[in-house]
Formats: C-alpha cells, structure tokens, sequence
C-alpha cells in the first residue's frame, strides 16, 4: 500500500508518520519504528524533505498546533533531535542521534545509550519473570 504515497503526495492527501496500531502490533516499536516508516515513505517515492515533514509538521498542522510545535521557534515546544548527519541527503541519517531536547533537558548520546542499556535490562528482566 505503500507505493501510492507519492499519489497520494501529489493529490494533496495529509500524510502523517507514525504507527496507529501501538502495542497491538507486536513488530513496530516505538522509536525505531518511525525510522523505519521514513525510510519506506523515500524507498516508496516520497523525498526526504517530504517524509520528513511527515514526521514533524503534519500532524501539528492538522490539529491546528503550528503554533507551538513543528518548528524551532521563540514560545514553541523545544523538543528535538539533532543528528550527525543530513536526513535530506539520505533518510537513513535520522538514526544517527547526536542529542535529543525534550521538555527543555537535553539528553546527549551517553544519556540516550543508558536509557536504551537500562530498558533492555528492564525488558530481560520482565521476559524472565514471565518466563517462570
């Protein structure tokens, strides 16, 4: 369903990345998962600048909040993420995390590694418990 995205595109349909089915699907995984519905969005015929824009101005748009979020603005959300390298030349490059800003903290790679050591360890521990 994927390769009508740039119909869809270029007929002016909203798309918005990011998954609907939540827990319900076993195999999409928050974080990891946008990834890779950005890079399905380019390999499918989208640009970079259009899935990225999916991923971050569509959805204020829709539900009228341009105002606070989908941009890096005096009054708006500072939540972000800078990356290492340029998305708009390779999508790929989004999974290259230097530092994310979230509620005005601002978690650089060593922090996002402990957070991701931390949770698998979480994960091990609850596959464990259920194991039993």
């Amino acid at each position: 369903m994927a390769a009508i995205l740039p119909l869809l595109q270029k007929a002016g349909v909203t798309i918005i990345a990011g998954t609907d089915a939540g827990f319900l699907n076993s195999f999409n995984y928050p974080g990891i998962g946008l990834h890779d519905e950005l890079s399905l969005y380019v390999d499918k015929g989208l640009t970079p600048a259009q899935a990225l824009s999916a991923a971050t101005r569509a959805g204020p748009a829709w539900f009228n909040q341009l105002g606070r979020y989908g941009g890096v603005e005096t009054g708006k959300a500072a939540d972000m993420v800078l990356l290492d390298r340029d998305p708009l030349k390779a999508i790929n490059a989004t999974r290259a995390i230097r530092m994310v800003v979230m509620g005005g903290r601002a978690f650089d790679r060593a922090a996002l590694d402990a957070m991701l050591t931390d949770t698998r360890a979480k994960v091990a521990a609850w596959s464990a418990a259920q194991a039993q």
